[in-house]
């Protein structure tokens, strides 16, 4: 084809106004003078006002070159010379380029996705890294700092998931300008201004970037980030914050080496991040150590010790915790808060009501991690990828994100309070009789927020606010206020019943969440806040983002004069381009011709292709077309397009501004949603254990101020949930009597069974549960204790025998008169003779000492039965029941029967168990045969001990009668 030819064909396929434009912009728009020119003020929206002017066409920017760049041009030689004898030239960027190489400069300790277009990008040797976890192409350039990747804007949210779940620290930079208000409001550069609107980790991504409909973390448990501080080698403080709910909870705390109580607060907190504040210059390697062991994939940060004076906080705020905390947990917040400020998420430090001691001795019990895992409450030993066959399994049944955050408290620290247990028990048993109106409305009620977190948008409310944020989108904001006012309504509907209530129910707190609630809608909050939202906000079911802006508010409830100014200048310039259509009407001579709408390009007019095109005048410039038709718009259908789009886009943001004031409304009324929401949570709670609680053959424990355990048929409450035909027992333990148990047995016959399921009812019990028995009465214990299994600690470098006499020396340095102690084969981690001696001590020390515990101690040491002789009445031994079955020449076989008889035993019959492992037979038959061998040995040598010792007290004259009873 002709060059001539192709250039008319161009020219007449190019829109009439030339588009500056940058790399993959999303919408370019005719280039214009300032926003005087587009005013159809002071007489400039006549029809004879000046048309607009077509600009020059902006300068080709050159592509970008490298250093390393060779010209084909040049003969090496003749290069050479060149550059020897000249200065190397700098080299050129494009303002695009420039922009990306400031940005990536000023955060190299950033990912950064760059918005370009309707695009994120990522540039660099970063490019590369985020190319393989997404699994996307990596584009290569001949600067290696131009190289990138890129995805869709709509997967921002699912990739900064998956990028942040590797361990990286994320920057988001969006486009910070709409195009069409910079054409109008500005001259000069055509690049895009872009900013980095959010910082985020693992820890501190709480959805922003989100989209959709509902919340996006139905499956993801809240973590803490973690700020330790390091006094000394043995003093230690700790502030963990949840940023999904607010909650900050702090410690102070004394420590051995080996870290046993820093290990249990991480237990709790589970962290996603960890912070190391100390005088030193790095983190003490047994701190490392246990950070590790709690997780593997933690890359804890060190920092200097930090003072809250340093940070730039409101005085009060410095007063506050500067009187109210000592040096140490003020170093942890001064850490925390600067840490936070980057992902600006540092004030939820000024939510004072959010801040919780980690320890209350006097409400509750803080389980030790050894206990927990022993125990199964949150993690399954067998399998930790499931929650089956945990406590927390069969106990939880909330139906609220709230509830369940609660309950797992509820959970982790059972009450040590008897009025409070009792209460709670007294809520079960209110709840457990029956239908009571108020109560099965309010639970409907609870169902609807199954997807609907309040304590989550309440506390991104209070993070939106506070540096003018997106956090809580107003599809959020609408979901919360209608919850919160639903609940409201509901319980304003029960008013006369739950002023009646107290004649049913005799728990006072299931009588406090009703009446607060019942407070708490009267005073119409929840209402007014419902009022100033469009009521059919989510009837439009509009996706378009702007829609949802601007449709937010009910304007005659919400005043807002900006809003109302930029919608009156909308409506103006609508006005007009009705009357301009009018023009075009009798221009064309079609009376029914209107605007049409294609590829979002609105406000066109589409003529007929031939003479009526040759016709048009100079005025109507082409914008789109096909073979059959072309689509104009007329220089002033144009000029009032751009003007509309601008004040369009000055609504948007007057619509935000209105938002962020209506969310600081909701934010100046955190208390009170807190306080509800603290009220919703606990009848959730309470209606998980009523379920719990009607599991067949589940009673209500009995509770006394007496240190006692006395318990008939009881069951282990997991175990019989997970398999039939289990064997019920008895357990009698009080501090006068029977108060050590040694309970021997063979291998695999229920000795562990049986104590964890002694210690798992005292747990319950004092959560508030039912437990499984025919009759329990208990004393309220302050801690259990247990240590369970032999197992080496690689990360701590400690020896399975090194492990045990570490768990030893914490259960003895935190006794107290009202512990339940659970030890299972103390000694056995090291030679018989050593094993026995140190079994025979811990437990005889147990029994001895000032503090007085209850004790449950396995062991297959049977020479340890001699403590029930040295303690009459405190300790006695048990075993657990089973059948011999002999076969001659063979090894007995075993029938294990589960229950709990008086007595001591002293064959493990650990040969059975290897051949229900599958051990061959010839290997377990010779076995045998040298145990009988010893067996004989060791049982010649008592007897002949014992007639030389009864020889010797015949020549004394000593009574016989102890002999004789030893020989029956």
């Amino acid at each position: 084809m002709p060059i001539t030819k192709q250039a008319t064909i161009s020219s007449f396929f190019k829109s009439a106004t030339p588009i500056k434009s940058e790399e993959n912009s999303p919408k370019s728009f005719p280039t214009a003078n300032v926003l005087d020119q587009f005013s159809f003020k002071n007489g400039n929206h006549k029809r004879s006002s000046p048309a607009l002017q077509t600009p020059t066409p902006p300068t080709p920017t050159p592509p970008s070159t490298s250093d390393n760049t060779e010209s084909p041009a040049i003969p090496q030689k003749r290069k050479q010379q060149t550059q020897s004898a000249r200065k190397p030239k700098e080299p050129s960027y494009t303002p695009l380029e420039k922009q990306i190489i400031d940005l990536t400069d000023a955060h190299h300790d950033k990912i950064l996705l760059i918005q370009v277009g309707y695009k994120y990008k990522v540039y660099g040797p970063h490019a590369e890294i985020v190319s393989h976890i997404l699994n996307i192409m990596y584009i290569p350039k001949d600067n290696p700092r131009f190289a990138y990747c890129s995805f869709p804007d709509i997967k921002l949210h699912i990739n900064i998931k998956r990028i942040i779940n590797h361990g990286y620290k994320i920057g988001v930079v969006k486009q910070q300008e709409s195009a069409i208000v910079r054409t109008i409001e500005k001259k000069g550069s055509d690049l895009m201004k872009r900013e980095v609107t959010g910082v985020y980790t693992k820890g501190t991504y709480l959805g922003d970037e989100f989209v959709g409909n509902g919340n996006d973390n139905d499956n993801e448990k809240p973590q803490y980030i973690v700020c330790i501080c390091e006094v000394n080698e043995h003093d230690f403080a700790i502030v963990a914050v949840q940023l999904l709910t607010g909650n900050i909870i702090y410690d102070m705390f004394k420590d051995r080496l080996n870290r046993e109580e820093m290990e249990t607060r991480l237990t709790y907190l589970s962290p996603a991040e960890v912070i190391v504040v100390n005088s030193q210059d790095e983190i003490s390697s047994s701190t490392l150590k246990i950070l590790k062991l709690i997780n593997p994939e933690l890359v804890p940060m060190h920092k200097t010790t930090s003072k809250l004076e340093d940070l730039e906080l409101d005085a009060d705020l410095i007063e506050y915790y500067t009187i109210n905390f000592p040096h140490s947990v003020q170093s942890c917040i001064a850490t925390l808060t600067k840490y936070l400020s980057e992902f600006k998420l540092n004030s939820v430090f000024t939510l004072r009501e959010n801040i919780t001691p980690f320890t209350n001795s006097t409400n509750y019990m803080i389980l030790p991690a050894s206990t927990l895992n022993a125990l199964d409450v949150f993690t399954n030993s067998t399998d930790p990828e499931s929650e089956r066959g945990t406590l927390v399994w069969l106990l939880n049944h909330t139906r609220t994100r709230m509830g369940q955050r609660m309950f797992t408290k509820w959970v982790s620290r059972p009450l040590v309070h008897r009025p409070a247990i009792e209460d709670r028990l007294q809520a079960v048993e209110d709840l457990r009789k029956g239908y009571i109106h108020v109560v099965d409305s309010l639970r409907n009620q609870l169902d609807k927020f199954k997807r609907l977190d309040l304590e989550e948008l309440l506390i991104k409310a209070h993070y939106s606010v506070s540096y003018k944020t997106g956090k809580l989108s107003r599809k959020e904001a609408f979901l919360m206020i209608h919850g919160f006012n639903d609940v409201f309504k509901v319980v304003g509907q029960f008013e006369k019943s739950i002023c009646e209530l107290n004649k049913s129910v005799k728990s006072r707190l299931l009588l406090d969440i009703f009446e607060g609630l019942l407070d708490f809608s009267k005073t119409n909050v929840a209402r007014e806040f419902v009022d100033m939202i469009n009521p059919s906000y989510l009837l439009s079911e509009s996706k378009d983002i702007d829609e949802q802006k601007t449709k937010f508010f009910n304007l005659n409830n919400f005043k807002s004069e900006p809003i109302a100014k930029e919608q009156q200048e909308i409506t103006d310039i609508e006005r007009l381009l009705d009357e301009e259509l009018e023009n075009v009407r009798h221009l064309l001579k079609r009376a029914n011709l209107k605007y049409i709408t294609v590829n979002r390009e609105p406000y066109l007019i589409e003529v007929r292709n031939g003479k009526d095109v040759d016709g048009l005048p100079d005025t109507f410039q082409r914008i789109s077309g096909n073979k059959a038709v072309s689509r104009f718009r007329t220089r002033e259908i144009s000029r009032l397009y751009n003007l509309l789009q601008y004040h369009q886009e000055i609504l948007l943001q007057r619509c935000d501004e209105a938002y962020m004031a209506f969310l600081q409304q909701i934010d100046d009324k955190h208390p009170f949603f807190r306080n509800t929401i603290k009220h919703l949570a606990t009848f959730d709670c309470l209606l998980s254990l009523t379920a719990a609680s009607l599991i067949p053959n589940h009673v209500r424990p009995k509770f006394t101020d007496d240190l006692l355990v006395e318990v008939r048929q009881g069951r282990h409450p997991i175990i019989e949930q997970l398999r039939d035909n289990y064997v019920p027992n008895d357990i009698s333990m009080t501090y006068d009597k029977d108060r050590a148990l040694i309970i021997t047995g063979p291998n695999m016959g229920g000795k562990s069974s049986y104590v964890k399921q002694i210690a798992l009812l005292v747990i319950m019990a004092q959560i508030g549960a039912y437990i499984p028995c025919q009759s329990a009465t208990m004393g309220i214990f302050d801690t259990v204790f247990m240590r369970m299994g032999a197992r080496d600690d690689i990360l701590r470098g400690q020896s399975t025998f090194m492990t045990e006499m570490n768990e030893c020396g914490s259960i003895i340095s935190g006794l107290t008169n009202r512990s339940l102690v659970i030890m299972d084969e103390i000694g056995r981690g090291t030679g018989t003779t050593d094993g026995i001696a140190i079994a025979y001590s811990v437990l005889k020390y147990l029994v001895e000492c000032n503090q007085r515990p209850l004790v449950c101690f396995i062991t297959h040491y049977p020479s340890l039965h001699v403590l029930e002789e040295e303690f009459p009445g405190q300790v006695v031994n048990y075993h657990m029941g089973f059948k011999e079955v002999a076969k001659d020449g063979e090894f007995p076989e075993v029938v294990f029967l589960y229950n709990l008889v008086r007595g001591v035993i002293g064959n493990s019959y650990g040969l059975n168990v290897a051949k229900l492992a599958g051990v061959p037979h010839e290997i377990i038959q010779g076995a045998y045969k040298v145990s009988e061998i010893l067996r004989n040995k060791i049982e010649a040598r008592d007897q002949h001990r014992f007639y030389m010792k009864l020889m010797q007290a015949i020549k004394s004259g000593e009574d016989l009668d102890k002999y004789l009873a030893a020989i029956e």
